[in-house]
């Protein structure tokens, strides 16, 4: 009998499906992936901005990725809003009960259209506890200059590291300064990935003139599939933005707001 692999994701419930948990399972979906998850938050969101968010209680974010990690070969986990230090600090507990697992963690603190999604307590927590427990992290770029209290680009990945974090995947597919937005073409997304090993690695990817809802929720999820699917590190990561790649060219916007990765094109 066919079993496929099993991701579980950890994060809010966005009501447009752009984002949060319902773009992870998207992505899970089309890359072959069974997605299980344990739900942080219910948001109040469009594709335009975070409009208000209730965080459900640590003990029953606790209760539901423990039973599912009792019941299910979870095979990778994905991170993404928690919401509160107290989740911060139950997920970290878990997490440190099951190492064997590989955790993709999207510190998610600022949506797309620029609500705050974390508080102080919440960034510093997950500096101090979940950094060090995850394979990679994916920060974008303010989400980097958060994490690391730095405003020199140049010392993000490493501090992170220094921080704790194995692997820090930073991405560069946040907003453009206006001279850059006039240029044609449009300069490339430049993600760093910082391995453990002390190399960088620089990637680019084509960059479209819209901004996205959903795009580093469903780049770390695809990290995760491609993990829980066997996949090494690096190998992960250059596969996962291959996929970000084509749902990006084929987005579109299903609302008034922005666009939204095309999770569900055909793949290649």
């Amino acid at each position: 009998m066919y079993r496929p692999s099993i991701a579980l994701t950890i994060a809010g419930s966005d009501p447009g499906g752009g984002a949060g948990l319902q773009a992870d399972l998207t992505t899970f979906t089309r890359l072959g992936v069974h997605g299980a998850t344990a739900v942080t938050a219910i948001t109040v969101q469009d594709t335009r901005d975070v409009i208000d968010f209730d965080v459900l209680p640590a003990r029953r974010i606790a209760q539901q990725i423990e039973v599912t990690l009792a019941d299910l070969p979870v095979a990778a986990i994905k991170i993404g809003m928690l919401g509160s230090a107290e989740n911060v600090a139950a997920v970290a507990d878990i997490l440190a009960a099951h190492p064997h697992i590989p955790v993709v963690l999207d510190p998610v603190m600022i949506a797309g259209g620029g609500g705050e999604l974390a508080t102080t307590a919440v960034v510093d927590l997950t500096r101090e506890r979940l950094l060090p427990l995850a394979t990679v992290i994916t920060p974008n770029t303010p989400e980097a200059a958060h994490l690391s209290r730095h405003d020199d680009p140049e010392r993000w990945g490493r501090t992170l590291r220094e921080l704790g974090a194995r692997n820090v995947l930073i991405t560069g597919g946040h907003a453009l300064t206006e001279a850059e937005s006039r240029m044609q073409p449009l300069p490339p997304i430049v993600n760093f990935l910082y391995r453990e090993d002390g190399h960088t690695r620089r990637f680019e990817l084509p960059r479209l003139a819209f901004s996205f809802h959903g795009s580093g929720c469903t780049l770390a999820a695809a990290i995760a599939a491609f993990l829980a699917k066997g996949r090494d590190l690096e190998p992960a990561i250059i596969e996962a933005q291959g996929f970000m790649t084509r749902v990006i060219a084929s987005g579109y916007a299903p609302g008034k707001g922005q666009h939204v990765p095309n999770r569900l094109c055909p793949q290649e």
